[in-house]
Parts: C-alpha cells; structure tokens; sequence
C-alpha cells in the first residue's frame, strides 16, 4: 500500500478518468454511498473539469479525507481496502493528523 491511513466511513476515493464507448467518466467510493460512476461525458475536458469539481467540493465538505487516484489500480487497491477495513472495525479510526486531501500515491507523513 502507498501509505498507510485509517479508513473511516466518509473517506472519499475518487479514481482517475477512464474512456468506455467513446465517452469519459471517473468512479467515487465511500463506504456509505457505495462505488458509484460520474456522468459518461463525450469530451475529455468536461469529464477532467467535473473531476476537478468534485474534487474540490468533496475537500470542503463532510467526508474526512478526499483520496485521489491517478490510476485504475490505485483506485481498486484503495476501495477492497477500505471494504476489508469495513468488515474489521477495529481498523476504522479517525486519525486528525491526516490531511483531508491527498493524492493515493503521496507518501505517509
């Protein structure tokens, strides 16, 4: 793992930008609402500029940390993480320390 964070129920995973069938989109995870996938957008820079947005409304809202993945494998590593933690209670603390935001691939602190 990149690094080592405790996971808490409002930590927000977001993963990078993926083409399906011509048209751009990301995916989101928490462990309250789930794996969920943006808008499907026909232009690159829309899907990058909704993703920007997303990214800094979730900084400044209720989830704890915001967890940004520049690639597909970081994303998926992070969430069966998280789902694993989900099932053993015992890992989810709150740690302050932690910056709110942060890229998946940022060292610890």
């Amino acid at each position: 793992m990149p690094w080592r964070g405790r996971i808490m129920k409002t930590d927000l995973y977001i993963g990078p930008l993926i083409e399906r069938s011509g048209k751009f989109s990301y995916e989101t995870f928490s462990l309250t609402e789930g794996l969920r996938r943006s808008f499907a957008y026909p232009r690159v820079e829309e899907a990058r500029y909704d993703r920007r947005a997303m990214i800094a409304e979730a900084g400044s809202g209720l989830h704890s940390q915001v967890h940004v993945c520049e690639t597909l494998a970081e994303f998926e590593q992070l969430v069966e993480v998280a789902r694993n933690a989900a099932e053993n209670p015992d890992k989810m603390q709150s740690d302050s320390s932690q910056p709110r935001h942060r890229h998946c691939g940022d060292a610890e602190r």
